[in-house]
């Protein structure tokens, strides 16, 4: 600022300021500063909105963690990942996924309510040898914000083509199906703090079973085994060595959607517990947590009919692994109803002995 002095007639002495703008180089200061500000501050707004999705993804998984101990306080069983398909008049009838047994525990019951489960089939919606799907309103429409992971970037929905059965009942050629970012602990293709196969696990059409998990199977046929209805007695690990549900929603390798659910029927199909066919929902481990090694087991993606790319025993959307989009590892829904975070440097005989429900292993690193 810069001022000079002027007398006027009456001999008042009145200076006269003028005032100067910013020059040039002190503007670049002014904007680098606010520049560095921004960045300084950038980082710690992106770590707080991924602490609240985070958060919001744990709520997530606590509600589903509740939702199963009222069903078991209903039933007297946890529902099964899988359950044998059956034939009907209309054709082949597969069933509903755990997903949608716990919807009236997650006062969804408008849902819940509205499914037809006698004569309807959950999966192969397009296959003209499947039962029509007499709830494809319900499928089309209906959301259960508390199946996805806020963090994640897949696709909430996928579109699937119907068959013609469903089409006479009015429907379009496609739905669209709502998938899941978390999926059901079926068990560990090894026993429990080791990296040996279990007794139970078995490989066919889709990978992978065990009947070791949190969620058991009742298998058709009675092929390879029976399976289990789990109940709290099941778990001889005790409900908080072992995991109940963990998440999917991370993207593998960079691009790909390989989620148990990702799958005709979404959320809503069990699949069949048929040895021959697919089981959907579910995951019997086999690889650690975030694992996207060359080695993974369905190259290609999906398919519109809701397969992984066949490509014999390299197929093995069973064992697609826990996976998420939080930094460092995924969050996972104890059988005790609590949530941890847990990282994927977990040494993997313990990560094992999580899965499996009747190890009688030592836990000490969870601790």
């Amino acid at each position: 600022m810069s001022s000079r002095s002027h007398v006027c007639p009456d001999g008042a002495d009145h200076t006269i300021r003028t005032r100067r703008g910013f020059t040039l180089v002190e503007l670049l200061v002014v904007i680098a500063i606010i520049g560095v500000m921004v960045g300084l501050l950038l980082p710690a707004v992106q770590s707080a909105r991924e602490a609240a999705r985070r958060m919001s993804c744990s709520n997530n998984m606590k509600q589903i963690g509740l939702a199963l101990h009222n069903y078991h306080s209903t039933f007297k069983s946890f529902p099964a990942s899988g359950r044998a398909e059956d034939y009907t008049a209309n054709g082949w009838s597969r069933k509903s996924s755990w997903f949608i047994a716990i919807l009236p525990q997650l006062e969804q019951s408008a849902i819940y309510d509205g499914i037809d489960f006698s004569a309807s089939s959950f999966d192969a919606i397009n296959a003209d040898w499947a039962a029509p799907v007499v709830h494809w309103e319900e499928m089309d429409r209906a959301r259960v914000p508390g199946f996805w992971c806020p963090s994640s970037v897949l696709a909430k929905t996928n579109i699937y083509p119907t068959n013609s059965g469903t089409q006479a009942l009015g429907a379009p050629a496609n739905i669209e199906v709502q998938i899941p970012d978390y999926a059901g602990n079926s068990g560990s293709n090894f026993r429990g703090g080791t990296i040996e196969d279990h007794p139970t696990a078995v490989w066919d059409w889709g990978g992978v079973h065990a009947d070791n998990g949190f969620f058991g199977m009742t298998m058709r046929f009675d092929t390879p085994w029976p399976g289990t209805l789990t109940k709290f007695a099941s778990l001889l690990d005790g409900t908080s060595h072992t995991i109940a549900v963990g998440e999917q929603g991370g993207v593998h390798d960079g691009f790909n959607d390989h989620r148990a659910g990702a799958v005709l029927g979404g959320m809503w199909s069990c699949g069949t517990a048929t040895a021959s066919s697919n089981k959907n929902n579910y995951v019997v481990t086999r690889y650690p947590i975030n694992y996207s090694g060359d080695d993974w087991p369905s190259w290609g993606g999906l398919n519109y009919d809701g397969g992984w790319q066949k490509n014999g025993m390299e197929t093995a959307f069973n064992n697609t692994a826990f996976r998420s989009q939080h930094a460092g590892g995924a969050q996972f829904v104890l059988a005790d109803g609590s949530v941890q975070f847990i990282t994927d440097s977990i040494q993997f005989e313990v990560y094992t002995a999580l899965m499996d429900r009747a190890d009688r292993s030592g836990m000490e690193e969870l601790e």
